[in-house]
């Protein structure tokens, strides 16, 4: 049953979400992970309107949570460029350009932290403060104290000391 919704929906899913989210792999990977989801949690969907409903809805979704990382992303990117220095040295006195990709990369170490830090680090990136993230992330001051710690110490064993110190300027 659940190979046979696969087979009937997946390409329209993709050429759905693909009006929304320009890249075909990612509109892919969305549509990949709503599968993935309903595998998982082995919705007992019956009727076909419902199924059809659910998954669009779903992808829908996760279609907008990937275009508002991407704006996080980039805006971060803007911000960041506008205040770093025109380069830093590595460990090894070797200039690393500040570059979408040495962006890239920083997010991918953002993206790698637990799902709560990540929210926390991308909530700062935005510019919030830590009081106005407790409140939308509905947890205490000092949870989100917590999770902001704990990610830098995470990504202080993972990047380069440069970069970090950088980063730590812009999210506070």
């Amino acid at each position: 049953m659940f190979r046979e919704q696969y087979r009937r929906y997946y390409r329209a899913l993709v050429l759905y979400v693909i009006k929304m989210v320009p890249a075909d792999s990612s509109a892919e990977d969305i549509v990949q992970d709503v599968f993935m989801n309903l595998w998982r949690k082995r919705y007992l969907i019956e009727k076909e309107t419902e199924l059809r409903s659910f998954l669009y809805t779903s992808v829908r979704n996760r279609a907008l949570d990937y275009l508002k990382h991407r704006h996080v992303e980039q805006s971060f990117i803007d911000k960041a460029k506008d205040k770093a220095p025109a380069y830093i040295l590595n460990a090894n006195d070797e200039e690393d350009f500040f570059s979408d990709e040495i962006f890239r990369r920083l997010f991918r170490h953002v993206d790698s932290l637990p799902p709560r830090q990540r929210d926390v680090f991308l909530k700062l990136i935005e510019g919030k403060r830590l009081r106005e993230i407790a409140k939308e992330m509905n947890v205490s001051f000092e949870t989100v104290k917590t999770q902001k710690a704990r990610g830098l110490d995470t990504l202080r064993k993972q990047m380069n000391p440069d970069v970090l110190l950088w980063l730590m300027a812009i999210v506070g």
